[in-house]
C-alpha cells in the first residue's frame, strides 16, 4: 500500500512530487495516482482552483532528527491533557508525530493561537448571555423545521416506520434527483469497494440495506440545515472535513467489529459535533471566547465550553436531536462521544469516541489547532482491538477520505 502524507497544500506542491492519490475536483479525476507533477501540472491545478493533493511520502523521505524533534515539540502539545501511557494514545501520538514530521518538511507553517485572534469578532452578538439562557432555549431559537430539506422529514418518517418497505425507502430517496446523485456518489466510493458501479437507488437499498441507506440519507440531508456560520467562527469545509474523518474512522473501527451497524455509526460521526453549529449561531461571542480558552490553557474545546458557556456542544446536540425526532440510538451515541461509558449504547459511543481522538490526531498536521479529547478510562479495552489495528485504521483512512470529500462536497 502506498504511504502518503496528509493532503499537501498546492503552494507547497513543486514539480517532480508524484500524487499518492487519484486527484479528485469538482467531481472529475484531474490525474490519476502515480503522475509526475511538472510545472505545467501545478500551474493548471492553480487556476482551477485545486487546493491540495496528495502526496507520496516517499518523495520527501525520513525527517532529519532536527525536523523529527520539531514535529514531536509541536504534537505534543495537543496530548497535554490525555494519558501518555495509555497504549491507544502512545500509538495514536507516535502516528501524529510522524503526519507532522512529513508536513514540515513540505515546508508547513503550523498555526499558532494568534491565527485564532487575526479576525476581529466585537462585532458577533450573542442571542443570550452566560446563565441567562439554557441549553433549550437555545435549541428552541433555532430549531426551525420548516426550514428542512422536504427529503430530510420524509427519511425521517421512513426511518420512524417499522412498516416501510424497500420501494418504499428507494422511492423517497430517489424524490430528489441531486441529492439521491450524492448519495450514489458515496456508495460508489472506496469506502464501499463495490466491484462494480451502483447506478440506481433501488440497486443500493438492495445491496446496503434499506434501514443502513436511510440512515446515511438522513445525515447527508441534515448536513444542508446548516448555513449561516459565521465565517470568522470556522470554515465549514474545515469542520465537515473533521465531521467526516470522524464518521470514516468510525465506520472503520465497526467493520472490524461484530453486531455494530456500521452505516448508523458512519451517520453519527458525520453528526457528532452538530451541537457546535447551533452554538456558533446563536452564541457565536461566547464560542470564540470557549476557543480561545481551550487553545491558550492547553484544554479539550468540551471543557472549553463548560466553563465559558455553563454548558457544552453535546448537551445542545441531546435536546436538538430529540426535537428533531432524530433515531433515539443515534442521539444517544452523538450526545455521548465525549463520555462513551455513560451511554446507553457504550460500545457504540467508545467506538465514536475513539474515532474522534484518531480525527483529531490526523487533523493536527493540517492545522488543527486544539488539544486531543482524551477518552475515557476502558472505552479503547472494551472494542477489545489490537493496538496495532491503529495503523491500518490511519491507511485504510488515508484511502478514502479523498474521494468521501468528493462525494459530500465536491
Amino acid at each position: 500500500m502506498e504511504v502518503t502524507v496528509p493532503a499537501t497544500a498546492i503552494e507547497d506542491v513543486t514539480a517532480g512530487m508524484i500524487l499518492g492519490e487519484d486527484l479528485m475536483h469538482s467531481g472529475r479525476m484531474l490525474l490519476p495516482a502515480g503522475t509526475v507533477l511538472t510545472e505545467n501540472h501545478v500551474s493548471i491545478l492553480k487556476r482551477q482552483g485545486v487546493e491540495s493533493c496528495e502526496i507520496k511520502a516517499e518523495d520527501l523521505g525520513d525527517p532529519d532528527d532536527e525536523t523529527f524533534e520539531r514535529a514531536f515539540q509541536y504534537t505534543r502539545e495537543f496530548f497535554m491533557y490525555v494519558d501518555h501511557d495509555h497504549p491507544l494514545m502512545g500509538a495514536i501520538f507516535d502516528m501524529a508525530v510522524k503526519r507532522t514530521a512529513l508536513r514540515l518538511m513540505q515546508g508547513w507553517v503550523p498555526p499558532t493561537t494568534e491565527d485564532l485572534t487575526a479576525v476581529a469578532f466585537d462585532h458577533l452578538r450573542d442571542l443570550f448571555y452566560r446563565d441567562e439562557g439554557s441549553v433549550q432555549d437555545v435549541v428552541n431559537a433555532e430549531v426551525h423545521l420548516a426550514s428542512f430539506p422536504d427529503i430530510f422529514l420524509k427519511i425521517n418518517e421512513i426511518l420512524n416506520d417499522p412498516k416501510a418497505s424497500s420501494d418504499d425507502i428507494a422511492r423517497v430517496v430517489s424524490m430528489d434527483v441531486g441529492f439521491s446523485a450524492k448519495l450514489l456518489k458515496l456508495v460508489n466510493s472506496a469506502m464501499y469497494g463495490f466491484p462494480s458501479k451502483i447506478e440506481s437507488i433501488s440497486r443500493a437499498v438492495t445491496l446496503v440495506g434499506g434501514e443502513e441507506l436511510s440512515t446515511l440519507a438522513l445525515g447527508l440531508s441534515a448536513i444542508s440545515y446548516f448555513k449561516d456560520i459565521p465565517p470568522e467562527l470556522i470554515d465549514m469545509k474545515t469542520f465537515w472535513k473533521h465531521s467526516l474523518s470522524v464518521a470514516v474512522f468510525a465506520k472503520i473501527i465497526a467493520d472490524n467489529l461484530s453486531g455494530i451497524s456500521s452505516e448508523k455509526i458512519f451517520t453519527a460521526g458525520l453528526l457528532h459535533d452538530v451541537g457546535k453549529l447551533v452554538l456558533y449561531k446563536k452564541m457565536p461571542y461566547a464560542s470564540v471566547q470557549a476557543m480561545l480558552y481551550a487553545r491558550e490553557n492547553f484544554v479539550p474545546q468540551i471543557e472549553a465550553e463548560d466553563m465559558c458557556l455553563g454548558f457544552n456542544h453535546t448537551d445542545i446536540a441531546s435536546v436538538l436531536l430529540k426535537r428533531w425526532d432524530f433515531p433515539d440510538y443515534l442521539t444517544e451515541i452523538i450526545s455521548h462521544h465525549h463520555s462513551a461509558l455513560n451511554s446507553e449504547h457504550k460500545m457504540e459511543a467508545a467506538i465514536l469516541q475513539v474515532a474522534d481522538n484518531l480525527a483529531n490526531a490526523t487533523g493536527i498536521a493540517e492545522g488543527g489547532m486544539y488539544v486531543m479529547p482524551g477518552i475515557d478510562t476502558g472505552a479503547w479495552e472494551m472494542l477489545s482491538l489490537d493496538i496495532e489495528k491503529v495503523t491500518d485504521f490511519v491507511e485504510c483512512y488515508d484511502n478514502q477520505i479523498t474521494g468521501l470529500m468528493n462525494a459530500f462536497f465536491g
